[in-house]
C-alpha cells in the first residue's frame, strides 16, 4: 500500500512538472503581450531539464499521452537552444583586423568584492572595461584601476563605469528611464574608429509595467533604430535585462543588424539571484552585440566574483579602414 502510494505521487509530481515546464516554455512565445510571459523566455534551459527528468520518468513508468508531451517540450527548447552551440563565424585575414579585448561586468550593489572585481581585470587585461550597477562605493572601490586605464567615463546617473587604455572621444549619454541608458563613446582602434555603446536596461519585473515598457523602448529605438544609422563598427556590450529568447530582443536584432558574440560558444547564462555560476539555475542576459564587419575571435564567462552576474568577455577583431 506504501509503495502504491510513494508510485502515485512521483506521478502526480512528474505530471504537474511536464505541465509546468511545457505550458512555461510555451508562454514566452506570447511575451510581446506580457511582461510575464516574456520573463518566462528567459529560462529555456529550466524548462529543458525539466522536461528531461518528466520524460525520463514517464519511459520507465511507460505512460505514453505524458511521454509525448514531455517529449514535445524537450524538442521545442532544444531547438532553441542547440543553434547557439553551431554557426560560429569563421575568422579569415586575421592580418587584416587589430584586437580588442572587452570585459563587462553587472557588480550587484551590494556587493562589496572590489578586490575580486580588479583582480579579475588584472588577470584578464581588457582593453576597455564596462561596469553596471556601480554606485558610489563601487566608483572608489575601482579606482585604482585608473592606474592601468588612464581614461575613465562616470555615468552616476546611470551608474555605469567605463575604463579603458584608449582614449573615449565624444562621450554621450541616452537615458531610457530614470535610473537605465547607454553611454556611447567613439574609440580608436588601429587606424579605424568603432563606436562602444554601454548599456543596462531596465529589469523585467522590478519596476513593473511601467519599467517593461521603458526596457522594450529601449531595446527598440536606443539599440535597434540607432544601430541602424551608425555608418561605423559598433559594440553594444552589458546588461540588456533580456534573453535571446524574447521577442523584443528579436525584433532588436532585426532592426539592429548586429549579431550576438556569443553565437556558436553557447548559451553561456550570466544571471542568477541564487548562484550564477550554476548554468542551470541562471539566464543569459548580459551581451555584447556586434556590427557584421567586427569578428569575434572568443566569447566566455568570467568567474563568480560576488555579484548575481557573471561578467562576459569578448575578444573581437577590428577590421582596419585600409581594407
Amino acid at each position: 500500500m506504501f509503495t502504491k502510494k510513494l508510485n502515485g505521487l512521483a506521478y502526480h509530481l512528474f505530471v504537474c512538472l511536464c505541465i509546468l515546464a511545457t505550458a512555461s516554455s510555451l508562454a514566452g512565445y506570447w511575451g510581446e503581450f506580457n511582461l510575464y510571459l516574456e520573463f518566462a523566455s528567459g529560462y529555456k534551459l529550466q524548462f529543458l531539464l525539466m522536461a528531461l527528468c518528466s520524460l525520463v520518468y514517464f519511459v520507465l513508468a511507460r505512460r505514453k499521452f505524458w511521454l509525448f508531451v514531455s517529449l514535445f517540450c524537450v524538442l521545442i527548447n532544444f531547438g532553441e537552444i542547440l543553434p547557439w552551440y553551431f554557426n560560429r563565424p569563421k575568422i579569415t585575414n586575421v592580418e587584416l583586423y587589430q584586437p580588442l579585448k572587452v570585459l563587462s561586468y553587472n557588480v550587484f550593489w551590494k556587493n562589496e568584492y572590489y578586490d575580486r572585481a580588479i583582480a579579475l581585470i588584472g588577470r584578464e587585461q581588457p582593453d576597455i572595461a564596462v561596469f553596471q550597477e556601480a554606485i558610489p562605493h563601487w566608483n572608489l572601490g575601482l579606482a585604482s584601476l585608473k592606474t592601468n586605464f588612464p581614461y575613465h567615463i562616470r555615468a552616476e546617473k546611470l551608474e555605469i563605469e567605463v575604463y579603458s587604455k584608449l582614449p573615449l572621444r565624444n562621450p554621450e549619454i541616452k537615458l531610457y528611464g530614470t535610473y537605465r541608458g547607454l553611454v556611447i563613446v567613439e574609440i580608436k582602434v588601429g587606424d579605424r574608429l568603432v563606436k562602444l555603446a554601454a548599456t543596462h536596461a531596465y529589469p523585467q519585473l522590478y519596476w513593473g509595467k511601467g519599467g517593461w515598457q521603458i526596457r522594450n523602448r529601449h531595446l527598440k529605438y536606443g539599440i535597434g533604430e540607432y544601430a541602424q544609422n551608425i555608418q561605423q563598427p559598433l559594440i553594444v556590450i552589458g546588461d540588456l535585462n533580456v534573453s535571446m529568447w524574447s521577442p523584443f530582443y528579436h525584433s532588436m536584432i532585426e532592426s539592429s543588424g548586429l549579431h550576438n558574440a556569443r553565437q556558436g560558444f553557447g548559451i553561456l547564462p550570466t544571471h542568477s539571484i541564487i548562484a550564477p555560476q550554476f548554468a542551470s539555475l541562471s539566464a543569459p542576459i548580459d551581451h555584447c552585440l556586434v556590427s557584421s564587419e567586427i569578428q569575434v575571435k572568443n566569447f566566455r564567462l568570467g568567474e563568480a566574483i560576488g555579484s548575481d552576474h557573471l561578467p562576459i568577455i569578448a575578444e573581437l577583431l577590428i577590421p582596419q579602414s585600409s581594407n
